[in-house]
C-alpha cells in the first residue's frame, strides 16, 4: 500500500529467479541488514551468462571437453572450493558468491568436464535452476543435488613459484615469476638481462638493487 517494495516478479522476469537469489547473497553478511538497491545486479547476471558459456561454443552449443586441466585450472578450482566451503559454514555467502567470479576470471576460456563438473556442484545451492540444467546437458539422469559435494585437495593450492613485481626508479614496470627455492643472486641476474628492464634501465648500471624474497 505504501509502494515501498520492489515485486520480485519483476527481477524474475528480467534476470531470472537465479540471479535474483544470488544478488540477495551478495549484498552482504547474512546476519546484517542490507539497503535493495539493484544497481549491482547486472554483475550477478552477467556471472551466470559467462559461466554457461563456458559450457557452450561460439555458436552456443554444448560443449564441453575430457581434455586434461593444467596446473592453473586445477588450482583456481580448488581454491574457489576451500573458500566457499569455509563461507557456508560461516553463512558468509557474499564472499562465496565473489569467490566464484573471480574463479570464473581465472578459468578463462576452460571447457573442461574435469573443471566444469564439481564447478557445477559447488555452485548449485547458490544458483539451483541454471546448474541443474547444466547437470543434465553434462550427461547425468540423477539431480545435481544428490552429488557428492566437491573436496579441496591441498596439493593443488601449495605454490612453487611467485610473481614478483619490479620497480624502476619507485615505479612498477613489469612483473616476472621465480621459483620459490631462487636465490637474491638469481634473480637479480636473471632481472638486469630482461628486456624489458634494460629498457628502462637506458643502459645504465643500477645504483642500488634491493631484493624481497
Amino acid at each position: 500500500s505504501m509502494f515501498n517494495v520492489v515485486n520480485p516478479d519483476y527481477i524474475v522476469d528480467n534476470y531470472g529467479a537465479d540471479t535474483l537469489r544470488m544478488y540477495e547473497m551478495f549484498l552482504g553478511p547474512l546476519e546484517q541488514s542490507k539497503p535493495w538497491d539493484t544497481n549491482g545486479i547486472d554483475g550477478v547476471h552477467k556471472f551466470l551468462r559467462k559461466f554457461w558459456r563456458l559450457f557452450t561454443d561460439k555458436d552456443g552449443n554444448f560443449s564441453v571437453s575430457d581434455e586434461e586441466p593444467t596446473k592453473a585450472e586445477m588450482k583456481a578450482l580448488h581454491k574457489c572450493i576451500k573458500k566457499v566451503r569455509e563461507d557456508i559454514e560461516n553463512f558468509s555467502f557474499n564472499t562465496s558468491v565473489a569467490a566464484f567470479m573471480i574463479c570464473i576470471n581465472e578459468l578463462g576460456e576452460c571447457h573442461k568436464r574435469e573443471i566444469l563438473e564439481p564447478l557445477t556442484i559447488l555452485l548449485n545451492p547458490f544458483a539451483p535452476h541454471i546448474t541443474e540444467q547444466l547437470w543434465s546437458m553434462l550427461g547425468h539422469e540423477d539431480s545435481v543435488c544428490d552429488a557428492s559435494y566437491p573436496l579441496c585437495e591441498e596439493k593443488y593450492l601449495v605454490e612453487s613459484a611467485f610473481e614478483y613485481p619490479v620497480m624502476i626508479n619507485g615505479k612498477l614496470r613489469c612483473k616476472q615469476q621465480y621459483p620459490l627455492t631462487a636465490t637474491k643472486a638469481d634473480i637479480e641476474a636473471d632481472i638486469l638481462n630482461k628486456e624489458e628492464v634494460q629498457r628502462w634501465m637506458e643502459g645504465a648500471a643500477p645504483k642500488k638493487i634491493i631484493i624481497v624474497p
